[in-house]
């Protein structure tokens, strides 16, 4: 049996589940939606297998103990699920009274305010899409970069429900690479191009660096991107504070002049992988249970 170490390109979810609960939420709302959550959340916790890795990174990351950890695996799983109501109440423009709470909320105005486009770089920690509420306050366009291969359904879906604001999903395509383009395009017209730094796939380069005391892998594609582009990146995150309210933060933008040599690349990416470790790891560690990488993330 094939040892799952590292994350295989595709997030779970079915499209059938997508729209039971935007129609719970549509009709009910989110406290039916956030009961109806438990019980599928305990049944993830008794059966999903991923788990295992969750609890591993609250014994090896935290320092939990044993016993500690089995019972954060429930509340990782339970606010896993929260936060995926809340993105697809918010995208389907289900009725919802969030509350964000912004620090350096006006970053993106300056990042969007140079005039070279940008990219804005999280983890699979918290929620960061709730804030996009807000976005479209910005004159300028928002591109979601997805592997090509994640569920296709669910991205037509994300892609029907967004279709009244500025954003944009861009499928990766390892084989044509015309995602390639479709960057260039996006930085021209001076548009932001939103993506996580904390997962790669097979075949991917990946640069090793230090998180949470040891050493693992990270996709370099981010950090690629903005060296060769030469465009500016942010580090933005938003962690649930309760079930209505979240906390926004963005760093200030990180200008980043463009380069060609591969040694150079490796020189900017390395350094700008460590600002964003930096950031990551303060965040884990206030929201130690909003970690969502269910996989082995240190082998």
């Amino acid at each position: 049996m094939k040892n799952k170490t590292q994350w295989e390109g595709q997030s779970k979810g079915r499209i059938l589940g997508y729209r039971i609960f935007v129609f719970i939420l549509n009709t009910f709302g989110l406290s039916p939606a956030y009961f109806i959550l438990r019980l599928v959340s305990f049944y993830y916790f008794l059966f999903s297998k991923p788990n295992k890795h969750i609890r591993q990174y609250f014994i090896k990351g935290h320092g939990y103990s044993n016993t500690k950890a089995f019972f954060a695996v429930y509340k990782n799983n339970f606010i896993f699920g929260q936060t995926i109501l809340d993105k697809v109440a918010t995208m389907a423009g289900a009725k919802t009274n969030f509350k964000i709470n912004r620090v350096n909320g006006e970053v993106l105005d300056k990042i969007a305010a140079i005039g070279k486009g940008g990219i804005l770089v999280s983890a699979h920690i918290g929620n960061w899409e709730i804030a996009g509420q807000g976005l479209n306050r910005l004159n300028t366009n928002f591109n979601v970069l997805m592997y090509e291969n994640e569920r296709a359904n669910i991205k037509d879906y994300m892609n029907e429900v967004l279709k009244k604001k500025k954003i944009n999903v861009i499928a990766i395509s390892d084989e044509t690479k015309s995602h390639i383009i479709e960057l260039h395009n996006a930085f021209t017209k001076n548009e932001l191009v939103v993506m996580h730094g904390d997962r790669y796939r097979e075949g991917a380069k990946t640069l090793t660096a230090n998180f949470l005391g040891r050493p693992a892998k990270f996709p370099a594609g981010p950090f690629i991107m903005a060296a060769k582009f030469g465009v500016p990146l942010c580090f933005v995150f938003a962690n649930k504070q309760n079930s209505k309210t979240y906390l926004f933060s963005s760093t200030e933008p990180i200008v980043v002049n463009k380069v060609r040599g591969e040694k150079e690349v490796d020189a900017v990416c390395m350094e700008l992988l460590k600002k964003y470790i930096t950031e990551v790891e303060t965040r884990v560690k206030a929201y130690p249970h909003q970690w969502f990488n269910y996989y082995d993330f240190w082998a």
